[in-house]
Order: structure tokens, then C-alpha cells, then sequence
């Protein structure tokens, strides 16, 4: 959809191109400030899975790959070469795999083909678990990670200070959240809605710095959970040479630290692993995405979930560093329980919560309602971001109509909001967008379906 207007997020405006979804990309020169990634292991033995899952994932390779060849195999399966050669000699023993006539002379030219009992095998490989992809991680060696991994994964204070200068708030409001949600121990972000609490949690994201790194998937118990999620996690890479040999371990991605946002769609069964049994593997639930990162939670106290089961499983489990979640056959894992946690709520928190959940959340910070002089600032700054035009003396006029028609309830939004009727109206007509009373009165009367009066009723200052 065409948009003739700057991209806008609560209370504040967002120049185009400002943000970028390109993955990061670390040069040479910064490869020694990111983590270094594993070395492969070259052994089923290095490795730490069972041969006979290998075996069982690189048939169902085998089974979903047309042409395969050791280097191709190497690739999706994410392991060191020498690891896919013993895997397919043990195949070709059993009669399940077979070189084909287009084979070239070396061996990483080779192509291989189910035989018919191949084909059966790989059937019943998949009846035993449908999954295909990189092979998993064993996950003690994902705890050892994340024992060496000791930052909070906080929003860094300069950053975030630097970025709050975005918004129209006062001082001691902007020092307070940089206080809280920089301490890396839980926050609440409270106060009536359209005041910028959910833009305060996004940028936040932006203030997160740091790499760390992750598993595509684990492995335990015979099952495997998947951590990795493209829409939540950040890759990023290096121009290093030495990251694109063989000896790395591809199992392992470097990301940003991430920034993991739910808000009213959380359900209880979010809060535990997620099983699909379609690709035969568990979904981890948000707050394992989050580890090493920040996890918002926004309308907090409108989730399916009710606040005093998130809280009790989310807030006691911060304090204890560990969380408990069940696998589909009903066994039970440990993990590590490591990120910030922010909450973003329109209610009171007296209002929902109990002293001892109060007391968990060490830092309550109201969002205020802005002044009439923070009105005015915020009209100009989005008719700035939005391109529309403002003739002399309207920013007054347009604060004084919005402040009388929401019946003394202006909500920072409310200038975007009106700003945005203004540009569609110009548009219908065909002509420039300009912030004037006349303008400005129409979008007020279907935005707050109330007249805030003629134009010519309001004074300057009134």
C-alpha cells in the first residue's frame, strides 16, 4: 500500500530508511570483537549424538535431496565432512545407499542414491521422527554456552538515552526508564494507552548491543527443540576466513542479542515447548528466544494468560535462573533462565497485581500524559516526519481542539493520529496537506466523533 508519509511508531517518527532488516555483517576488521564460533566435531563419537540418529537423518537427507553429493550433504545437515563419509560407508554397508553412474572422480563430486531397501529404511526413519535439517546440539553443550555467556543483555544506557531523545518526554521520566530498563532486572512500563510505553520496548531493541551464540536446535532425550527462530534472531557473519572453512561448526549461529516482543496474542501453552509433530520438532517457547536479550512483554494484563500465572512462571523463574518445561512425551527439561524482562501495561499494577508479584518487579514507571507543550512539539515534529505543512499559529489551535475534544484526555498519538485524517483528506481532494483549524476540526470530529467547535471560537493560549 502507498504511504505518503514518514514510517511512525507510537509517539514517535521514524525517518525512512532509518531502520534497515538486512542481516548485520561484522568486516574483517571487527572479526575479533565477535565470538568466536566451535570448532567441528569430525567423529560421531566428537559429535555426541546417537549413530543411529545421524544415520536416520542423513537417509531422510538422502530421501528429500536430488543429486546429493558429500559436500551437498555437509551443507544441509550442517556437520564436518569426515562425519558424512562415515555416515554414508556405514549405509553403503547395509546396502542403503549407492553411488551413480554420473559420479565424478573425486570424491566430493560423488552422487549417491537411495537403493529400494534405502528407500524403505528412510520411510521408516521418518516414521520414527519426521525431522530434516541441520543436525542439533547436544544440549549440555548449549548450557556450557550460555554458563560463559554472562552479560544481561540489558539495553546498553548511552544507547538507549541517545535513543529515547526521539521521544517528547521530560527529563526525569527519560532518566527513570534508562535507569530500569538498563539494570537488567524486571521493569514495568505503565500508564494510559497512546502515551509511547510499546515505542519505549521497541526501541529498546536498537539499544541492545552485543553478539552471542546460539544453536540452530538442540538435542536431548531423543528429541529435538529448535531455538533458532529467522523472525526473532539476527544472524551475523564475518568476512574471517577462517569462518568459512570446514572446521567451523555451522551448527552454531552468531546473533544480535535478541529482542523478543509478544503482546495480547500470549496464550498459556506459549509459555511452554511447542510441539509440531508435522516437521518432528519442538518450538521454544518466547522467553527461551530471548536468552542473552531483552523480552517485552506489551498489554500485559490482556494475554489469555492470566498476569498472576505469567508472572508466576516467568518472575520466579528469573529469580530461581532456571525454568522447567515439559517435552510432548511428558519429560520434563531444566533450562537456564537468563534475559531482561520489560512489561508494558495500560492498567495499574496495584489494580492486578499482588504484593508479592509488586515486589518481583523492583521498577514501576508511569508513562505520563503529555502537557500542552509537549502537544505542541510532538504536532511539529510529526508534521515535520509526515510532510505536511503547517500554517501560522495552527499547532496551537490543533493542541486546544484535540485537548477539547477527547475531553481533556490528549494522548501523545492523538497528533499522529489527526495529522494522518489530515494527509487522507488532502489526497481525496487532490491538494497539499496542511495543519490548519479548518482541517484540523473535520479530523477531530471523526476521529473523537465529537465537534470540537468552529475554528474561529479558539484563542492562542486559551
Amino acid at each position: 500500500m502507498d504511504q505518503a508519509y514518514a514510517t511512525t511508531s507510537g509517539n514517535l517518527a521514524v525517518a525512512d530508511g532509518q531502520r534497515s532488516s538486512q542481516p548485520s555483517r561484522a568486516g574483517g576488521g571487527h572479526a575479533t570483537l565477535l565470538p568466536p564460533l566451535p570448532m567441528a566435531p569430525d567423529s560421531l563419537e566428537g559429535l555426541g549424538l546417537p549413530e543411529r540418529f545421524i544415520e536416520d537423518l542423513t537417509l531422510k537427507t538422502l530421501y528429500r535431496t536430488a543429486n546429493p553429493t558429500p559436500t551437498g550433504l555437509a551443507t544441509q545437515m550442517c556437520l564436518h565432512p569426515a562425519i558424512i563419509r562415515t555416515a554414508m560407508e556405514s549405509l553403503k554397508r547395509q546396502k542403503w545407499v549407492e553411488t551413480t553412474s554420473a559420479s565424478g572422480r573425486l570424491e566430493s563430486e560423488w552422487q549417491y542414491r537411495l537403493t529400494e531397501a534405502g528407500v524403505h529404511e528412510a520411510e521408516a526413519s521418518f516414521q520414527r521422527g519426521r525431522y530434516v535439517g541441520p543436525a542439533p546440539v547436544p544440549i549440555a553443550e548449549y548450557f556450557r554456552a550460555l554458563d560463559r555467556d554472562t552479560d544481561p543483555g540489558a539495553p546498553d544506557p548511552v544507547r538507549l538515552a541517545r535513543a529515547l531523545q526521539q521521544l517528547v518526554l521530560a527529563r526525569d521520566v527519560v532518566a527513570k526508564v534508562c535507569l530500569a530498563l538498563t539494570s537488567g532486572r524486571p521493569a514495568m512500563l505503565w500508564g494510559a494507552p497512546g502515551n509511547g510505553k510499546t515505542t519505549i520496548l521497541e526501541l529498546c531493541s536498537e539499544a541492545i548491543q552485543g553478539v552471542t551464540l546460539m544453536p540452530i536446535c538442540v538435542f536431548v532425550s531423543g528429541h529435538i527443540i529448535r531455538l533458532y527462530d529467522d523472525l526473532v534472531h539476527e544472524a551475523v557473519t564475518s568476512d574471517d576466513p577462517a569462518d568459512q572453512s570446514s572446521a567451523v561448526d555451522r551448527r552454531w549461529l552468531r546473533v544480535k542479542r535478541p529482542f523478543v516482543f509478544v503482546g495480547g496474542e500470549l496464550r498459556h501453552e506459549d509459555l511452554d515447548l511447542a510441539y509440531d509433530p508435522a516437521v518432528g520438532l519442538h518450538q521454544a517457547p518466547p522467553h527461551l528466544k530471548a536468552h542473552g536479550g531483552l523480552l517485552a512483554i506489551d498489554d500485559f494484563g490482556r494475554q489469555q494468560v492470566s498476569p498472576h500465572a505469567l508472572l508466576n512462571r516467568w518472575i520466579a523463574s528469573l529469580e530461581r535462573g532456571e525454568d522447567t518445561m515439559a517435552l510432548v512425551t511428558g519429560e520434563r527439561i531444566t533450562f537456564p533462565f537468563r534475559s531482561t524482562i520489560c512489561f508494558s501495561t495500560n492498567l495499574e499494577p496495584k489494580s492486578m497485581l499482588e504484593e508479592a508479584h509488586l515486589r518481583r518487579i523492583p521498577y514501576k514507571i508511569r508513562i505520563p500524559e503529555p502537557t500542552p507543550h509537549q502537544m505542541a512539539e510532538i504536532f511539529r515534529r510529526f508534521a515535520d516526519a509526515m510532510g505536511v505543512e503547517i500554517s501560522p499559529g495552527s499547532v496551537d489551535v490543533a493542541v486546544e481542539m484535540v485537548h477539547r475534544s477527547s475531553l481533556g484526555n490528549s494522548r501523545s498519538c492523538h497528533p499522529r493520529d489527526i495529522l494522518q485524517l489530515i494527509i487522507e483528506e488532502a489526497r481525496f481532494v487532490k491538494r497539499a496537506p496542511l495543519l490548519e483549524p479548518a482541517a484540523t476540526r473535520r479530523a477531530c470530529d471523526v476521529y473523537f466523533a465529537v465537534d470540537p467547535g468552529m475554528p474561529g471560537d479558539y484563542q492562542v493560549g486559551e
